[in-house]
Protein backbone atom coordinates (compact mmCIF):
# COMPACT_ATOMS: atom_id res chain seq x y z
CA UNK A 1 0.00 0.00 0.00
CA UNK A 2 1.65 3.67 -1.23
CA UNK A 3 0.46 5.35 1.91
CA UNK A 4 4.31 7.24 2.34
CA UNK A 5 5.23 10.75 0.33
CA UNK A 6 8.50 10.97 -0.01
CA UNK A 7 10.03 14.66 -0.27
CA UNK A 8 13.64 15.24 -1.08
CA UNK A 9 14.96 19.01 -0.21
CA UNK A 10 16.99 20.05 -2.30
CA UNK A 11 18.21 23.18 -4.01
CA UNK A 12 21.36 24.12 -6.23
CA UNK A 13 22.44 27.76 -5.02
CA UNK A 14 25.05 25.88 -2.43
CA UNK A 15 27.56 28.30 -1.64
CA UNK A 16 30.30 25.57 -0.82
CA UNK A 17 29.62 23.40 -3.12
CA UNK A 18 27.60 24.79 -5.80
CA UNK A 19 25.39 22.31 -7.77
CA UNK A 20 25.84 19.75 -5.50
CA UNK A 21 22.34 17.72 -6.35
CA UNK A 22 23.74 17.28 -9.54
CA UNK A 23 27.41 16.31 -8.95
CA UNK A 24 28.29 12.85 -10.49
CA UNK A 25 28.43 10.18 -8.74
CA UNK A 26 29.21 6.68 -9.84
CA UNK A 27 28.11 7.93 -13.60
CA UNK A 28 24.63 9.45 -12.38
CA UNK A 29 23.91 13.01 -10.61
CA UNK A 30 23.80 12.74 -6.58
CA UNK A 31 19.88 13.67 -6.42
CA UNK A 32 19.11 10.37 -8.79
CA UNK A 33 21.14 8.10 -5.95
CA UNK A 34 19.01 9.90 -3.46
CA UNK A 35 15.47 8.89 -5.79
CA UNK A 36 16.99 5.37 -5.40
CA UNK A 37 17.38 4.95 -2.38
CA UNK A 38 13.64 6.46 -1.16
CA UNK A 39 11.98 4.80 -3.65
CA UNK A 40 13.19 1.30 -2.21
CA UNK A 41 11.42 2.48 0.84
CA UNK A 42 8.12 -0.09 1.08
CA UNK A 43 5.04 2.21 1.07
CA UNK A 44 6.48 5.16 -0.72
CA UNK A 45 4.42 6.17 -3.35
CA UNK A 46 4.29 10.29 -4.71
CA UNK A 47 7.99 11.54 -4.57
CA UNK A 48 8.14 14.80 -4.44
CA UNK A 49 11.31 17.52 -5.43
CA UNK A 50 10.85 20.20 -2.95
CA UNK A 51 13.01 23.33 -3.93
CA UNK A 52 12.94 26.99 -4.97
CA UNK A 53 11.91 28.97 -8.18
CA UNK A 54 15.59 30.29 -7.72
CA UNK A 55 16.61 29.50 -11.78
CA UNK A 56 19.74 27.96 -11.16
CA UNK A 57 17.53 25.28 -9.92
CA UNK A 58 16.04 24.56 -13.36
CA UNK A 59 18.34 21.67 -14.55
CA UNK A 60 17.35 19.62 -10.72
CA UNK A 61 13.78 20.64 -11.97
CA UNK A 62 14.03 19.16 -15.55
CA UNK A 63 15.97 15.97 -13.99
CA UNK A 64 13.49 15.09 -11.28
CA UNK A 65 10.45 15.50 -13.81
CA UNK A 66 12.23 13.34 -16.33
CA UNK A 67 12.94 11.02 -13.12
CA UNK A 68 8.98 11.14 -12.61
CA UNK A 69 9.17 13.02 -9.65
CA UNK A 70 6.40 15.75 -9.11
CA UNK A 71 8.05 19.46 -8.26
CA UNK A 72 7.57 22.14 -5.67
CA UNK A 73 8.82 25.14 -5.98
CA UNK A 74 8.42 27.61 -3.00
CA UNK A 75 9.78 31.36 -3.65
CA UNK A 76 11.32 31.79 -0.34
CA UNK A 77 14.69 30.34 -0.31
CA UNK A 78 14.12 29.35 3.85
CA UNK A 79 11.16 28.96 4.16
CA UNK A 80 11.12 25.41 4.68
CA UNK A 81 7.37 25.20 6.67
CA UNK A 82 5.94 26.83 3.68
CA UNK A 83 7.91 24.80 1.20
CA UNK A 84 7.39 21.55 2.60
CA UNK A 85 3.38 22.51 3.22
CA UNK A 86 3.05 23.68 -0.30
CA UNK A 87 4.61 20.12 -1.52
CA UNK A 88 1.88 18.26 0.35
CA UNK A 89 -0.46 19.95 -0.28
CA UNK A 90 -2.53 18.01 -3.27
CA UNK A 91 -1.16 14.73 -2.09
CA UNK A 92 -2.46 12.45 -0.38
CA UNK A 93 -1.42 10.89 2.75
CA UNK A 94 -0.56 11.13 6.08
CA UNK A 95 2.81 9.89 6.62
CA UNK A 96 5.71 11.94 4.87
CA UNK A 97 9.18 10.71 4.98
CA UNK A 98 11.49 13.74 4.10
CA UNK A 99 15.24 14.45 4.03
CA UNK A 100 17.77 16.82 2.74
CA UNK A 101 19.34 16.62 -1.26
CA UNK A 102 23.29 16.70 0.47
CA UNK A 103 22.49 13.21 1.64
CA UNK A 104 23.38 10.29 -1.01
CA UNK A 105 23.85 7.78 1.59
CA UNK A 106 20.35 7.55 2.92
CA UNK A 107 19.74 3.61 4.00
CA UNK A 108 16.80 2.21 3.08
CA UNK A 109 16.34 -0.38 5.26
CA UNK A 110 16.81 2.09 8.11
CA UNK A 111 14.15 4.80 6.30
CA UNK A 112 11.88 1.32 6.08
CA UNK A 113 12.33 0.68 10.45
CA UNK A 114 11.30 4.48 10.65
CA UNK A 115 8.35 4.20 8.41
CA UNK A 116 7.55 1.24 10.10
CA UNK A 117 7.56 2.47 13.29
CA UNK A 118 5.42 5.54 12.51
CA UNK A 119 2.66 3.29 11.51
CA UNK A 120 2.83 0.80 14.08
CA UNK A 121 2.58 3.95 16.12
CA UNK A 122 -0.38 5.20 14.78
CA UNK A 123 -0.37 8.63 15.65
CA UNK A 124 3.35 9.48 15.75
CA UNK A 125 4.12 13.25 14.74
CA UNK A 126 7.92 12.99 14.07
CA UNK A 127 9.90 9.87 14.04
CA UNK A 128 13.82 10.31 13.82
CA UNK A 129 17.07 9.61 14.10
CA UNK A 130 17.86 12.98 14.83
CA UNK A 131 16.31 13.23 18.57
CA UNK A 132 19.50 11.02 20.06
CA UNK A 133 22.42 11.29 17.74
CA UNK A 134 23.63 7.67 17.07
CA UNK A 135 23.85 7.07 13.24
CA UNK A 136 26.16 8.90 10.66
CA UNK A 137 25.27 12.50 9.98
CA UNK A 138 24.52 12.13 6.64
CA UNK A 139 21.75 9.32 7.13
CA UNK A 140 19.60 11.70 8.46
CA UNK A 141 15.96 11.14 7.68
CA UNK A 142 12.49 12.47 9.42
CA UNK A 143 9.18 10.93 9.30
CA UNK A 144 6.84 13.48 10.03
CA UNK A 145 3.11 13.54 10.17
CA UNK A 146 0.82 15.96 7.87
CA UNK A 147 -0.77 17.49 11.06
CA UNK A 148 2.20 18.38 12.35
CA UNK A 149 4.00 19.96 8.62
CA UNK A 150 0.56 21.57 8.37
CA UNK A 151 0.16 23.16 11.87
CA UNK A 152 3.54 24.58 11.84
CA UNK A 153 3.18 25.99 8.28
CA UNK A 154 -0.08 28.07 9.87
CA UNK A 155 1.40 28.72 13.15
CA UNK A 156 4.94 29.19 12.96
CA UNK A 157 5.98 33.45 12.39
CA UNK A 158 9.53 33.49 13.30
CA UNK A 159 11.59 32.59 10.14
CA UNK A 160 14.23 30.50 11.97
CA UNK A 161 11.11 28.61 13.18
CA UNK A 162 10.49 28.16 9.87
CA UNK A 163 12.94 27.11 8.25
CA UNK A 164 13.90 24.58 10.92
CA UNK A 165 9.96 23.70 11.88
CA UNK A 166 10.97 19.83 12.14
CA UNK A 167 13.23 20.65 14.82
CA UNK A 168 10.27 23.14 16.54
CA UNK A 169 8.23 19.84 16.13
CA UNK A 170 11.41 17.42 17.59
CA UNK A 171 11.99 19.95 20.42
CA UNK A 172 8.33 20.17 21.47
CA UNK A 173 7.17 16.49 22.84
CA UNK A 174 4.58 18.40 25.12
CA UNK A 175 2.51 19.12 21.76
CA UNK A 176 3.83 16.72 19.52
CA UNK A 177 4.09 12.81 19.91
CA UNK A 178 7.97 12.55 19.10
CA UNK A 179 9.92 9.13 19.01
CA UNK A 180 13.36 9.01 18.76
CA UNK A 181 15.21 5.95 16.69
CA UNK A 182 18.40 4.80 18.27
CA UNK A 183 21.06 2.82 16.75
CA UNK A 184 22.74 0.13 19.23
CA UNK A 185 26.24 1.35 18.47
CA UNK A 186 27.20 5.35 18.38
CA UNK A 187 27.97 5.84 14.94
CA UNK A 188 27.46 9.72 15.07
CA UNK A 189 31.44 10.54 14.72
CA UNK A 190 31.00 9.67 10.93
CA UNK A 191 30.22 12.33 8.70
CA UNK A 192 28.74 11.35 5.65
CA UNK A 193 26.78 14.48 4.15
CA UNK A 194 27.93 16.74 1.16
CA UNK A 195 28.31 20.35 3.36
CA UNK A 196 32.68 21.00 2.32
CA UNK A 197 34.69 20.09 -1.04
CA UNK A 198 36.25 17.95 0.44
CA UNK A 199 32.71 15.66 1.18
CA UNK A 200 32.48 15.68 -2.88
CA UNK A 201 36.56 13.22 -2.68
CA UNK A 202 34.98 10.97 -0.12
CA UNK A 203 31.57 10.59 -1.64
CA UNK A 204 33.06 10.00 -5.07
CA UNK A 205 35.53 7.33 -3.58
CA UNK A 206 32.89 5.48 -1.83
CA UNK A 207 30.26 5.43 -4.45
CA UNK A 208 33.46 4.44 -7.21
CA UNK A 209 34.26 1.58 -5.00
CA UNK A 210 31.14 0.45 -3.91
CA UNK A 211 27.83 1.22 -6.46
CA UNK A 212 26.78 -1.35 -8.86
CA UNK A 213 23.84 -0.84 -11.21
CA UNK A 214 20.73 -2.11 -10.14
CA UNK A 215 22.02 -2.42 -6.45
CA UNK A 216 22.16 -0.18 -3.26
CA UNK A 217 24.65 -0.47 -0.82
CA UNK A 218 23.80 0.17 3.42
CA UNK A 219 25.27 1.84 6.16
CA UNK A 220 27.07 -1.73 7.01
CA UNK A 221 28.47 -1.68 3.85
CA UNK A 222 30.16 1.98 3.92
CA UNK A 223 31.37 1.19 7.49
CA UNK A 224 33.00 -2.22 6.22
CA UNK A 225 34.63 0.01 3.31
CA UNK A 226 36.14 2.41 5.28
CA UNK A 227 37.29 -0.12 7.86
CA UNK A 228 39.20 -2.07 5.41
CA UNK A 229 40.44 1.22 3.75
CA UNK A 230 41.90 1.83 7.28
CA UNK A 231 43.30 -0.92 7.53
CA UNK A 232 45.33 -0.96 4.28
CA UNK A 233 46.42 2.74 5.41
CA UNK A 234 47.71 1.85 8.75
Amino acid sequence: MADIIGIIQARMGSSRVPGKAMLDLAGKPLIWHMIDRMRRVEGVGDLILATTTDPRNDPLVAFAEKEGLSVFQHPEEDDLAGRIAGAIENIEGEIVLKTGGDCPLIDPDLMQHMVDTARKAGDADFVSNRLQWSYPLGLSVDVMSRSSIEWSHRHLTEPEDRELFACYVRDHPQQFKVIPIVNGTDLSHHGWTVDEPEDVVFMRDVFGALYREGECFGMNDVLAYLDSKARMQA
